[in-house]
């Protein structure tokens, strides 16, 4: 039965450990819970990691520091954590640690499912291999080596081909990383988020809480039992749980959250500033006893819990062969001809050709199905529905681009009304440059007057007579 993980829907936080000083409620219900007592923690080690400590500390510290003294950026605070806080972890082969957004399903009021996306500052967990690191193994390059590298080794249950493969199988669907889809980072044991500042601290904490709802949930969804996923594979199924990480400038925070009746547990296990030496110190222990469980514990429970998952997906692949071996024998028996017929004998006994092959004598050899596993698995995930997660994913997708384009479209008549508008304004508003323009008026044209016309008269021509003289 395919699952979804969908967040825890409640979280509940405790600060008991830190406010009342008292028993942990993690060391009663949690599996594992690193030792908060530092000084004796230290004295379990040898003098070699003892002063491998004080150096990562004295690193830490310094930098710190100088990070508060010179109001470095937000991004500068991540630098310094990935590389003195959590430097063997990112170093460790066995994990994967990336900044990477993680994807949930959120249901709304109405019912309707959508897949939403959120970022951390840092996810650390499982890494997947490939068919070559899984021929080559692990390699050590110390030549004075003498650790024992046998939980340093590839494991099959954690192929990356068989992953997508049981991923992508409708029967069984599994997400495995926090993104839909991929199997770079696989079920994520502790996660990170920085602040540059301590105003910014309750927006930290609601990162964390929600982050840590959701990849529970997907642990939660591995340890069930892929028959029947109401119940848990072993009684030690439900044991499962994260660490989270806060820093607010120099001023860091341990969570530690499980399962716990069903809900989401959180618990603050941890603080200090860490420009103090001895809480740099302290911070640095507890990181290596959370990798130290990361190796022992979360590795070997997702690698075991996988199995289950394995096989089911086995069995949906070995129908599928059988299926298609009937179809291909259906198939060549219905394009044998007449001819090729009759050298089929139904019955075994007279040492006929019982196969359902036209020509048996031919050079073609026998069909390995071996050779062609994968070949078989993607005809039987082509003709199969898809997961439900990925059609979850699509329609949200679909749903994206539908309101994205609409958006779009609105924006647009938006801005040509808007330009529309102002060219008339500016029309409106602009004269022309130079004299304007005389109004052409068309003069009637009038009937002349009646009687004398307008003006002076013109003067009368008088003849004058010479006078005569007797």
């Amino acid at each position: 039965m395919p699952l979804v993980p969908e967040p825890f829907s409640r979280v509940t936080i405790s600060r008991q450990s830190l406010f009342l000083r008292n028993t942990s409620v993690a060391k009663i219900w949690a599996e594992f819970c690193p030792n908060l007592n530092i000084p004796q923690y230290r004295e379990s080690l040898s003098k070699e990691k003892q002063e491998e400590l004080d150096k990562r500390a004295s690193t830490l510290r310094k930098r710190a520091i100088s990070n508060h003294y010179f109001a470095s950026s937000e991004f500068f605070w991540e630098v310094s954590a990935w590389n003195d806080v959590f430097g063997l972890l990112y170093d460790d082969e066995r994990f994967r640690m990336d900044k990477r957004p993680y994807e949930f399903l959120d249901v709304d009021k109405a019912g309707n499912k959508t897949v939403k996306k959120r970022i951390t500052d840092a996810t650390i967990g499982l890494r997947s291999y490939d068919d070559f690191f899984l021929q080559r193994g692990y390699i050590c390059n110390a030549p004075d080596c003498k650790d024992d590298h046998a939980t340093m080794q590839p494991d099959k249950r954690l192929s990356d081909h068989d992953l997508r493969s049981m991923m992508c199988d409708p029967e069984c669907g599994r997400i495995l990383d926090g993104t839909w889809g991929k199997t770079e980072l696989l079920f994520p044991f502790a996660v990170y988020e920085a602040k540059k500042r301590a105003t910014n601290y309750g927006q930290a904490e609601d990162q964390i809480y929600h982050a840590c709802r959701t990849y529970l949930a997907m642990l939660d969804d591995l340890a069930r039992n892929p028959d029947n996923v109401a119940e848990y594979q072993t009684e030690e199924s439900s044991k499962y749980q994260l660490f989270a990480f806060t820093s607010c400038g120099s001023y860091w925070q341990v969570f530690m959250a499980w399962n716990m009746l069903h809900d989401c547990m959180v618990e603050t296990i941890w603080e200090g500033d860490v420009k103090e030496f001895s809480r740099a110190f302290d911070l640095i222990c507890i990181v290596d006893q959370i990798q130290e469980y990361a190796v022992h514990h979360h590795r070997p429970f997702v690698m075991k819990h996988l199995e289950a998952w394995h096989t089911r997906h086995q069995k949906m692949i070995q129908a599928a062969k059988g299926a298609i071996r009937e179809t291909n024998a259906t198939t060549a028996y219905m394009d044998m001809s007449e001819d090729d017929s009759d050298k089929v004998d139904s019955n075994p006994l007279d040492g006929g050709n019982t196969s359902l092959d036209p020509h048996p004598d031919s050079d073609v050899k026998d069909f390995d199905v071996n050779n062609v596993d994968r070949f078989e698995q993607l005809v039987y995930l082509d003709y199969s529905e898809p997961a439900e997660w990925f059609l979850l994913k699509l329609r949200t997708d679909i749903t994206r681009r539908d309101m994205s384009n609409e958006t779009r479209r609105r924006n647009r008549s938006l801005r040509e009304a808007a330009r529309a508008s102002e060219a008339a304004k500016q029309t409106a508003k602009t004269l022309a440059r130079g004299r304007p323009r005389k109004n052409k008026v068309t003069k009637s044209t009038k009937s002349p007057k009646q009687g004398r016309p307008r003006g002076r008269p013109p003067k009368a021509k008088v003849t004058r007579n010479g006078n005569t003289s007797t």
